[in-house]
């Protein structure tokens, strides 16, 4: 059972790095940025229910253009929405919504929505008649939308294959080709990158972004407590020894806290991305790597020789904290290079 605490502090602090692969950066040129406000409008969602921009305010959403029965465009864009309804399925800040181009009824749209098993609350179908629709898209949206002059079964309308995302205060971001390969995750980076937006600017009641300097400021402390601390041992200063080295190991405590809260609350488990390339990329991980590992090697020594201490076992608690001291003192300091390098710093 002893194992159990340092296992868990393990996966707790080796999260930040297991997320850092390189290679999981998606290419940036497939999403193409092009920024201004939807203008309000009104269709029939699928519920039966009117639809308008507002009611999506607050939430990031994506808009894709397709209609039921389409052998074009449609069979790519629809497959790359419903990949990213199992991307953020139960997400309460993403939206999708699918706007069909034919004048298709609610029944029909229904049975789409259900083929492609969409989720009500979070997969929005909206129809009107075709005119209005390909008004909106033009006019709202800058995409294209016709009736094709020369008809066949599946290609009754000429459309766009974009995929445009939308922010959660009601204006458009980019878009992506939704049939080219790899814009589900290019979308995806995009969509991650206004929700960490989203939850750093949200209060909490501080801000989100307010935690990682908090978190730094608790180890610079920490680093403070145990330097006077060692001062005050070598000086035979025993009481006020036991008082900063007891502070050092409630701030501690208090970093530990506040980083759940951040990783688990604030950014809901999602990494934050080292932006630095190069070197600079290499030594920062190198030091993360470190950190992490001795923080999970220190926790149960800091516990150790703070209760070997308190009950004067005085041989076991000087031998601890010969080693306890340095890699305490490392870890607090890397802690705040750690935040300096991926916060403060311009790459």
């Amino acid at each position: 059972m002893r194992r159990f605490p340092a296992a868990f502090l393990f996966i707790l602090f080796a999260l930040p790095v297991a997320a850092q692969d390189p290679s999981t950066a998606q290419p940036e040129k497939l999403f193409k940025p092009y920024v201004f406000p939807i203008r309000d409008f009104s269709l029939q969602e699928r519920s039966g229910n009117d639809f308008h921009p507002s009611d999506l305010r607050g939430k990031i959403w994506v808009a894709h253009f397709f209609f039921p029965g389409c052998t074009g465009v449609c069979t790519k864009t629809t497959p790359n929405m419903k990949r990213l309804q199992e991307l953020y399925r139960g997400k309460s800040d993403v939206a999708l919504v699918s706007i069909a181009l034919n004048n298709d009824t609610l029944e029909t749209i229904n049975r789409y929505a259900e083929v492609q098993n969409a989720q009500p609350q979070q997969w929005l179908f909206l129809t009107g008649p075709d005119e209005k629709v390909h008004g909106i898209i033009w006019s709202v949206f800058y995409n294209a939308a016709a009736r094709n002059k020369t008809p066949t079964p599946g290609n009754e309308v000429v459309h766009s294959g974009s995929l445009v995302l939308v922010d959660f205060e009601g204006n458009t971001v980019g878009y992506v080709e939704g049939a080219e390969d790899n814009s589900v995750a290019a979308l995806k980076e995009e969509i991650d990158r206004l929700r960490s937006r989203r939850r750093l600017e949200s209060r909490i009641p501080v801000t989100g972004a307010d935690m990682p300097w908090f978190n730094a400021l608790l180890n610079s402390s920490c680093t403070i407590l145990l330097i006077l601390g060692w001062i005050a041992i070598r000086m035979r200063y025993e009481t006020l020894h036991k008082i900063l080295m007891l502070l050092a190991l409630a701030v501690s405590a208090v970093f530990l806290a506040s980083y759940l809260f951040y990783h688990f609350v604030v950014m809901e488990m999602e990494p934050t991305r080292f932006p630095g390339t190069g070197p600079a990329r290499y030594a920062y991980f190198g030091i993360l790597l470190t950190h992490t590992i001795l923080a999970i090697v220190v926790a149960p020594l800091a516990l150790t020789i703070a209760v070997q201490g308190l009950r004067d076992s005085r041989k076991i608690h000087v031998k601890l904290a010969r080693w306890t001291l340095p890699i305490w003192l490392y870890v607090s300091v890397t802690g705040v290079v750690v935040y300096w390098m991926l916060y403060r710093m311009s790459w």
